[in-house]
């Protein structure tokens, strides 16, 4: 399995461990500014996931290379156990310098008071205004940030020039609508031999948000509103989602889409575009990782996912925060190596590793020149979003999730009022249980 497929399987956060947490932490005042940060000294324990190990990695060892009085010492936390080990080390009073904190889990950890609060470091960067926007609203709680950005993980559109020549279509004019994309998709369809129109991870909650949503977002909508503990569901009366879940429904009726889609859980996800055997598929931009051969650069193109309706887009504000827990023992040495890791000459490089920079004035035409595909994705990440929730794994990435449910009634079992009626009442809910 290819790390980047790991990324959007269900992630169940380590709730009770983090509720234990609460009961012993509390927000650091931030330090005087004009030292912190500068010239640290001493060792730096960073805590990364496995799942986004690679900047991670080349970060510490590029670091300390070349800072012969700060260490950088580096844990990677396993799979669906980050958000445990932390509220752990939290709750025992032993925590890390710096923890590199999946930035939807962000939100729960800063609401319990288990983050420094680093506004005043964070508003002094020059370049505050070009960092991806999601990641820094999720590190927001009560108009003060708790962490910054960290590595983007963004969702594009995936699509395969060749095939769009030989069904007559532009292959150098992507879908920017959802009424494009079934047009394509049909079109591309008829070449028969095996080759779809379009694909995506059926079976896998994480992966259907992580492509869909933004196409809502990119429309105006998002399906969780309101303040943190007050927060609504946006489902019955939203239009786009139910432009785009009939679409969804269509194209699996009239079998646009492969078979094996109802059963992919994100295992293999991706794996029959790079074969050359899908069209059009709704992607993490780590796929282009798994591209290597001439032919697979020449066919293969990504695009920004489109607005439902069209008219706009938008991509998943996936990836990590860097956030210094309450009580860290070297802090300033924290701070220190987050801002170099934030410098140009370390976000540049993002893309060998398989993930985007979070800074968007990093897309140059030396950039765009040098990695195309996530010049894409970088592009996007100025007009990226998320949900703001505590309730997000709840509502979307568990086993069953209500958005999950919402899906299978509409698509596999062709009930699209029907799901979205249980959808909000479900939804809701959700929000309400987890006091959201």
């Amino acid at each position: 399995m290819r790390l980047v497929q790991s990324r959007h399987l269900v992630v169940l956060a380590g709730a009770a461990a983090l509720a234990l947490a609460a009961c012993s932490s509390s927000t650091s005042s931030a330090p005087p500014t004009k030292t912190f940060g500068i010239n640290a000294t001493g060792v730096v324990h960073f805590w990364a996931r496995q799942a986004t190990d690679g900047p991670a990695k080349a970060l510490v060892a590029a670091f300390n290379a070349t800072h012969k009085n700060l260490k950088i010492v580096l844990h990677l936390t396993p799979p669906n156990d980050d958000t445990s080990q932390l509220a752990t080390a939290i709750r025992a009073g032993s925590v890390p310098d710096v923890v590199g904190l999946n930035d939807i889990d962000v939100p729960s950890f800063a609401r319990q008071g288990a983050l420094m609060d680093i506004t005043k470091y964070v508003n002094a960067l020059s370049y505050k205004s070009a960092l991806s926007p999601g990641h820094l609203q999720l590190a927001t709680a009560n108009g003060k940030y708790f962490g910054v950005p960290y590595l983007a993980d963004l969702s594009v559109l995936w699509y395969n020039k060749a095939l769009f020549t030989q069904a007559g279509l532009n292959p150098n004019d992507p879908p920017t609508s959802y009424a494009q994309i079934l047009s394509d998709a049909e079109k591309i369809n008829k070449l028969g031999h095996g080759i779809s129109g379009f694909s995506f991870a059926g079976d896998c909650q994480g992966c259907l948000g992580f492509v869909m949503l933004p196409s809502l977002w990119a429309a105006g909508q998002h399906m969780l509103n309101g303040p943190l503990g007050q927060q609504t569901a946006n489902v019955a009366n939203d239009a786009p989602l139910k432009t785009m879940l009939t679409d969804y429904q269509i194209m699996w009726s009239k079998h646009l889409t492969p078979v094996a889609d109802q059963t992919q859980n994100g295992l293999t996800w991706g794996q029959d575009f790079e074969a050359g055997k899908v069209g059009i598929l709704p992607g993490d931009y780590g796929f282009a990782a798994a591209f290597k051969t001439k032919q697979q650069l020449a066919d293969f193109a990504d695009a920004p996912l489109p607005a439902v309706d069209g008219g706009n887009y938008s991509t998943f504000d996936g990836g990590d925060d860097f956030v210094i827990p309450a009580g860290a023992p070297n802090p300033s040495g924290a701070w220190e190596f987050i801002k170099w890791a934030l410098e140009p000459a370390q976000q540049e490089n993002y893309p060998t590793e398989g993930d985007t920079p979070v800074r968007t004035d990093i897309l140059t035409p030396a950039f765009t020149a040098k990695f195309p595909y996530d010049a894409v994705a970088l592009k996007a990440l100025a007009k990226g979003s998320v949900e703001f929730t505590l309730a997000y794994d709840a509502v979307y990435n568990e086993p069953g999730s209500p958005w999950f449910k919402m899906f299978e009634e509409a698509v596999y079992s062709g009930n699209v009022k029907t799901a979205l009626q249980q959808g909000q009442t479900n939804i809701q809910s959700t929000l309400d249980s987890v006091k959201s």
